[in-house]
Order: structure tokens, then sequence, then C-alpha cells
């Protein structure tokens, strides 16, 4: 790939390095650009990638393995047997889904950190978008890297307390009262393979919650824009005809970029639709499934712990998606009103009427809702969240 040509800024930069820790983090380069690594570390890398890529398939085979194998589990075991089995073939589709859809994914980019800011590019938006996407990754990062942690005290507590072998995970080989030094070595490796497996589903992640918190900030900047367009007539150094034809050479520009960031929006829909969907599924079957655990385990601090730390990131990893996607409807409804406010009354006879039509055009097509689904159907919003969030529980409670 070789380097565009684009007008740098905030925007741009924040892109940049996130698509850096994506690389690093073991997905592609999804930037348009090639990042400032040299060609023999790119080559290197990407061959440690692929092999990072072999040992997180040959883990999801071996814990399925484990079904078939492992007969001395303890209840707290086989729940986690099956957390496992259920989330990490639904993220390592994410991987796949994301990877696959890689110059997609870079025309998105494209489009929201330069195509819409080539004309205009609220800097106080830009700030805020910035600050949310990075919260927002940031939180999600820490609560994986917790739930992890949790994980290993939890093994090392069962070493202590029960004399039991440090078994993280549950693989089709060794056998968890297997005290051989292979064993260990082997349990070891699974260990380093999950974290290497956790580093590529956050790479997913920190891909797709910029990119909607992104989208949603373009339609408050489109907001900025029009209500810009009524310190037109605020200028004393134009005349009334000066300020009607550009205020109409800006509406016109403000419903291009309307229609690009509605075309941008379907585009983004498009990138995110598998792990939108899969992250509902892979939500409802978890919670159910780690309440289960929470009732039957033994209710050590330890062992409490570490499954409410695992819900709060599933529950937290949804709602960073549904909450951001539902944002973008939000804003989206906003546009009616700052294209209202933006100073058509000021115009006069031939120009009042051209604008006018204009205006109630533009308004009538910003007044359809932006809506992002997940599997077909299921509008993402607030409201949906909690929908789903109880119905787990609904579940649970018919279950058990």
């Amino acid at each position: 790939m070789e380097t565009t040509t684009y007008t740098r800024s905030k925007t741009t930069e924040f892109f940049y390095k996130m698509n850096f820790a994506i690389y690093i983090f073991g997905l592609p380069n999804f930037w348009i650009e090639d990042l400032k690594l040299s060609k023999r570390f790119v080559k290197i890398y990407d061959k440690i990638s692929l092999f990072n890529d072999l040992l997180v398939y040959l883990l999801l085979v071996m814990e399925f393995g484990a079904f078939f194998t492992q007969h001395n589990l303890t209840d707290k075991q086989k729940f986690n047997l099956m957390v496992f089995a259920i989330s990490h073939p639904l993220l390592c589709s994410f991987c796949v889904m994301v990877s696959k859809l890689k110059k997609k994914v870079r025309l998105v980019m494209y489009s929201q950190a330069v195509a819409l800011k080539r004309d205009y590019n609220d800097p106080e938006v830009e700030k805020q978008m910035i600050a949310r996407s990075l919260t927002y990754v940031l939180a999600f990062m820490s609560s994986c890297t917790i739930t992890m942690i949790m994980f290993a005290i939890e093994a090392i507590w069962d070493v202590i307390r029960h004399g039991a072998t440090f078994t993280t995970l549950i693989t089709a080989y060794p056998d968890v009262q297997d005290r051989s030094i292979l064993a260990d070595v082997v349990r070891v490796l699974a260990f380093v393979t999950w974290w290497i497996f956790l580093t590529k589903m956050v790479a997913v992640y920190m891909l797709v919650i910029p990119l909607t918190i992104s989208l949603r900030y373009q339609f408050k900047n489109l907001q900025s824009y029009f209500l810009s367009l009524a310190e037109l007539f605020e200028r004393s150094d134009l005349s009334q005809k000066e300020k009607e034809e550009k205020y109409e050479a800006g509406l016109k520009l403000g419903i291009k970029l309307h229609s690009e960031t509605l075309s941008c929006a379907e585009d983004t829909q498009d990138v995110c639709r598998g792990v939108f969907s899969g992250q509902i599924i892979f939500n409802i079957l978890l919670l159910i499934v780690l309440m289960a655990q929470m009732v039957t385990s033994e209710r050590t601090f330890v062992n409490m712990f570490g499954t409410v730390a695992t819900s709060c990131t599933v529950i937290t990893s949804t709602g960073f998606f549904m909450w951001n996607a539902g944002d973008v409807t939000v804003e989206a409804s906003y546009l009616p009103t700052a294209i209202y406010f933006s100073g058509w009354q000021h115009c006069q006879r031939d120009s009042s009427m051209r604008v006018r039509r204009l205006v109630v055009t533009c308004m009538s097509h910003a007044q359809q809702p932006v809506i992002f689904k997940g599997l077909g159907y299921i509008e993402l919003s607030y409201q949906s969240f909690i929908t789903i969030v109880k119905s787990s529980y609904s579940v649970f409670s018919v279950l058990y």
C-alpha cells in the first residue's frame, strides 16, 4: 500500500494511532496508508501474527476436545469450560469477519476521518469524539485485563487452598490432575495463548467502538455546520445578496455532506453488522451460563469476584456497542432542528423561495431515523440493551 495524500488533523492522527495499536494487537492494518514501520519489521511481524493465529485456532480445538477427554472436572471447571466453548469461537469469528472486510473498513475509516471532515470540521466536536473514544476503549481494555487476572488468581487460589494444578483453561490435554512437568508447560502455553487471543479480541473492539463513536460525532459535526450558516447574516462586510448567495451555497454543501454521512452510516453498519449480531448472542448465552455458575459454585470471595468481573465485562462490552449505536440515532434525530435554525428566514424574495424548498427537502430527509440493527431486526439503543440484559435473566429464571 502506498502513502496516501490527505489533510492531516487530530482525527486522522487519532485513527492512525488506533490502527497502529490494532496492528500490534494482531489484526491487519486498516489505515489508509502504511504504518511508520520498517518493511523488515512488518514482514517478520506478519509471520509472527500468522503463527499466533495458528496457536489460537489450536487452542479452540483443544478446548472442544476437553469435552471428550476431561472426566474429573469440578462444577466450577465444567462451567468455565462451557463459558469458553461458547465465547471463544464467537470472539474468534469477530476477528475473522473484520479481517475479511479489510477494504471496506478502510473505506469507512477514510470517509469518517478524511472525506467528511474535508469541508467542515468543528474542533470542539473533534475533541469530544477523541476523548470519548479513548475513554471507552481504555475502560474496555481495563475490564478485560481485570477479568483475565481474576482467572489467574482463581487458579492460584485453588493451588494454595486445595492443592490443585494451575488450571486457567480446560483443554483436551493435560488432565486437570496431571502434575507432570510437561502438563505444567502446556498449561502455561495455553494461558499465554489465551492472552494472545485476548489482544486480538480487544483489537476488534478498538476498531468497532471508535467507528460508531466517530459516526455519532459526525452527525454532531453536521449540526454545528448548519448552525454556523446563520452567522453569515451577522457579517457586516457582505451585502444582503452576497449573504444569500453564500448561504445558499453553504446549504447545498450541507445537503451533500448529509448525504455522504448517511452513505457512510450504511457502510459502517455493513462493516459492524456481524460483530453487533454476534455480540447480542454472546451476551445472552454468556450471562445465562455465568448466572448459573454463580448459583451453583462455591461462594468464596475469589470465585464470586471472578464471576462478577466476567459478567461485568460481557455486559459493558455489549453496552459499548449498543450505547454508541443508539447515540448515532439520537444525534441524527437532532439534525432537522439544526437545519431549521440555520438562518433560512433571513433570505428574501427569489432567494427565499429557493432556500425554503431546499430546507424543507433537507429537513424531510434528515427526519428519517438512522438506526443500527443486530440480527437483522433488533434496534441497537439504550432501551434494547436493557431488554437484552433482562431477557438473559428471564431465560435463566425459567431454566433454574
